[in-house]
C-alpha cells in the first residue's frame, strides 16, 4: 500500500527580480501529480527500466510524452530521427560501459546490441542576447531492471528524481526565462553515466551554450529535513550554483548537508562538470534499500521530495534569469560555509551520525567511490 498523500493545496511562491528575476506567481509542487509520475516509473509495467530494455524504451517514451504535454519544443527543430522529437538515441554494448551516438538516423554500421535513449525537451528563452544559453535540469530514469523473476522498482533511485524534474518542467512552463532551460532525462546511468556521456559526446547544440547543470538523483527518502549537495568542497568545482542553492534551500526552511561528497563522480552531473561546466546535485542520502527489491513507491516521502522540486525550481529560474552565467568560486569562500547535520552513509554498519560540519576537511569521513552511483 502506498503512503497517502495529503490533497494538493494550491499555494504560490511570488519571486521577485531581486531574487529568481520572475515577477509572476509559480505554482507549488502537486504530490499527488509527483505520486502518479513515480508510480508509473517505478511499476511492475516498466520492469525495473533497465538501459536497452522494452521497460526503459516505456519510461523514455512517457517522458517524451509528458515534454509534449508540458508544450516543450525539442532541441533540434525536427529531433533525430529517433521515435519523437525529444529522443536522443544512442547505441548499447552491455557489459561494455561502451556507447555510441546515432541520433543521425538509421544506415550506420551497428556498434551495440541494443539502443538506448535519452530524452530532452527546451523551454525556449525570451532574452535575445541570452536565449542561445542553456540551464540544463536532469535525472536518470533507468535502473536495474528485473534480475531472475526479482523487480528492482527502482523508486527512489531514480524514479524520485524523474518525477522531480517532471514537475519543475510543469512549474516553469510560464515562467518565459531569459536563458533557455532543458529538460535531459537520462538513461545509462546505472552502467557509467553512459547516456549524459552519449548526450556530450556529440551534443545537439555546442558545450559552450550549456552553463549549468542541475541534477536530482533520489531525492525521495532520508531523514526529515535532511537533503544532500554536491559539490560542497571540491575545490575548482564549487561554483555560485552551490552558494545560490544554499540560499534558496534555507527559504524553504532547509540547511544543505554535505554528507554524499564522496559520490561526486557518480552520477550525470559529473558528465558536465567533467568538461568544465557548472554542475550540482541534489540527493537525500543513501539507505538500506539502495539498489535492492525493496525501493518501492510506498516509501518515499513525498513532502521531503515536493521541497527538493522546490528549490530546483527556483534555482533553475534563478540560473536562467541572472545577468551572468555560474562561476567558480575560490575556496577562501566556500571554506567558511556551515553546514546542516547529516549521517554518513554506509551500507555495512547503517548510518553513522555525523554532526555539522565547517569547512573543506570538517568530518572528513568521505564515502568511497564506486562505478555508477553506487554500484
Amino acid at each position: 500500500m502506498s503512503r497517502p498523500v495529503a490533497a494538493p493545496v494550491l499555494t504560490f511562491i511570488l519571486v521577485s527580480g531581486a531574487g529568481l528575476g520572475f515577477g509572476k506567481a509559480l505554482p507549488d509542487p502537486d504530490p499527488v501529480r509527483i505520486k502518479a509520475d513515480l508510480d508509473y516509473l517505478a511499476s511492475p509495467e516498466l520492469q525495473g527500466r533497465e538501459t536497452g530494455t522494452p521497460g526503459e524504451a516505456k519510461a523514455a517514451a512517457y517522458l517524451a510524452g509528458k515534454m509534449q504535454e508540458t508544450g516543450l519544443a525539442p532541441i533540434r527543430a525536427g529531433g533525430f530521427g529517433g521515435v519523437t522529437p525529444y529522443h536522443y538515441t544512442w547505441e548499447y554494448a552491455p557489459g561494455l560501459m561502451s556507447f555510441r551516438p546515432i541520433h543521425q538516423g538509421p544506415g550506420s554500421p551497428r556498434f551495440g546490441e541494443d539502443d538506448a535513449s535519452d530524452v530532452v525537451g527546451v523551454l525556449p528563452g525570451q532574452d535575445p542576447a541570452l536565449a542561445g544559453e542553456y540551464v540544463f535540469v536532469t535525472a536518470h530514469f533507468d535502473h536495474l531492471g528485473d534480475e531472475d523473476g526479482t523487480l528492482y522498482p527502482g523508486a527512489d533511485d531514480d524514479a524520485s528524481g524523474t518525477a522531480g524534474l517532471l514537475e519543475v518542467m510543469r512549474l516553469l512552463r510560464e515562467a518565459a526565462p531569459r536563458r533557455s532551460i532543458a529538460f535531459l532525462g537520462v538513461s545509462g546511468e546505472e552502467e557509467g553515466l553512459l547516456g549524459s556521456e552519449a548526450f556530450l559526446a556529440e551534443p545537439p547544440i555546442p558545450l559552450a551554450a550549456i552553463k549549468a547543470d542541475i541534477n536530482m538523483d533520489m531525492i525521495g527518502r532520508g531523514r526529515a529535513g535532511e537533503l544532500h549537495v554536491m559539490p560542497a568542497r571540491r575545490t575548482g568545482y564549487v561554483t555560485t550554483l552551490t552558494q545560490d542553492a544554499r540560499s534558496l534551500a534555507s527559504a524553504h526552511g532547509i540547511t544543505l548537508s554535505a554528507g554524499i561528497e564522496g559520490y561526486w563522480q557518480d552520477s550525470d552531473h559529473y558528465s558536465f562538470a567533467r568538461r568544465a561546466i557548472p554542475a550540482i546535485c541534489f540527493n537525500t542520502g543513501l539507505h538500506a534499500d539502495y539498489h535492492q527489491p525493496t525501493d518501492t513507491p510506498d516509501k518515499i516521502d513525498y513532502a521531503k521530495l515536493t521541497t527538493a522540486v522546490k528549490i530546483v525550481r527556483d534555482l533553475a529560474l534563478r540560473t536562467a534569469n541572472a545577468d551572468a552565467a555560474p562561476a567558480v568560486l575560490p575556496p577562501a569562500v566556500w571554506r567558511t560555509w556551515l553546514w546542516g547535520p547529516y549521517r554518513t552513509p554506509n551500507l555495512r554498519q547503517g548510518l553513522v551520525p555525523s554532526g555539522p560540519g565547517t569547512g573543506e576537511n570538517a568530518d572528513a569521513r568521505e564515502l568511497p567511490d564506486c562505478s555508477g552511483f553506487g554500484r
